[in-house]
């Protein structure tokens, strides 16, 4: 029986909670949207409200019953508050049953799953990009992901195509040809930049370009697709299955990458990954998060054939 929610807001930007239960177990959930902790927060307690005295072991039935009572929901606040509750009552069921999450969901399909690291810094020179990238593979990263561009114009006329190629060139010279180059658009293009900037670094030999456009722009994926051979993600901005899965029927992405704490948790981080795996596409999840969220994430990609790779939030600047 769940007695317990409690909150803390931990330096340098993360939102952590522990479920009590009686008999003593302890479950630790993630709620973090960056940069704006404190009406999180509200909103977890505010949904505490329908847990307490719920059984745990009912898990998906009082998480999707909370989502389902609560008129408005969806967004990033509301689905990371219920999602750092769901990772939590999911860590005490695995302790409950002494099983890994991986083995509740039916097994792992791998024993060892690929990460990549941020490398390149926010929005600097190449040169600084370039040494910052060669550090990051020193240390042993095989795979890397950058920012592509700075924030341009919806129609660019002052460099920042030039100064993305330019950094770009930087970071494949310094680390060669062997290491994989993600890049992440960050939604700081518009559609037109956004069309133009997919041709301009296919030389760099792209591991995947990540959000082109802002979420809000999705229903232009499709065409942005088209043009270029390297694999399109996006998902850290969207915060339901159903997003999902439209930009799925929409064919506007090859790598899907929800965010578990931004999605609502495990369960629907695990159908997210089904969705690809049905389509023939690969989960990626954003995770620029705390070891918490990592470790969630960690259970939904071992048990997942769509499972493919993992950020990890080692050295990142604003971490």
């Amino acid at each position: 029986t769940i007695e317990r929610i409690e909150t803390a807001k931990v330096a340098p930007r993360w939102g952590l909670l522990r479920v009590l239960v009686a008999g003593g177990l302890v479950g630790y959930g993630e709620w973090t949207v960056e940069g704006q902790l404190d009406g999180t927060e509200a909103l977890v307690h505010a949904l505490s409200e329908q847990f307490i005295g719920q059984d745990a072991n009912d898990l998906k039935r009082i998480v999707r019953g909370c989502y389902d009572r609560c008129f408005y929901h969806g967004g990033p606040h509301f689905m990371s508050a219920l999602a750092g509750i769901e990772i939590a009552l999911w860590d005490i069921v695995g302790k409950a049953n002494c099983l890994p999450i991986h083995a509740l969901f039916g097994g792992k399909v791998r024993d060892r799953v690929k990460v990549y690291r941020w490398a390149g810094g926010n929005n600097n020179d190449p040169g600084a990009a370039a040494e910052e990238a060669a550090r990051v593979v020193s240390e042993g990263a095989r795979s890397i992901k950058m920012n592509a561009c700075p924030p341009l114009a919806a129609i660019d006329t002052y460099g920042g195509i030039k100064a993305a190629v330019d950094r770009a060139r930087a970071v494949r010279n310094a680390v060669g040809t062997d290491v994989e180059i993600a890049f992440d658009f960050h939604g700081r293009c518009n559609v037109p930049m956004a069309r133009r900037l997919v041709r301009e670094l296919e030389f760099a030999n792209p591991l995947f370009y990540e959000e082109p456009v802002r979420p809000d722009y999705n229903r232009w994926l499709p065409e942005i697709t088209q043009l270029t051979h390297v694999p399109i993600a996006t998902g850290e901005r969207m915060f339901t299955v159903a997003e999902f899965s439209d930009v799925v029927a929409n064919r506007g992405a090859h790598i899907l990458q929800p965010d578990l704490v931004h999605v609502g948790g495990i369960s629907n981080a695990a159908e997210i990954a089904a969705l690809a795996e049905a389509n023939g596409l690969a989960i990626a999840p954003h995770c620029p998060l705390s070891p918490i969220a990592f470790m969630a994430c960690l259970q939904v990609v071992a048990q997942s054939r769509a499972g493919w790779i993992l950020e990890w939030a080692k050295g990142i600047h604003y971490n």
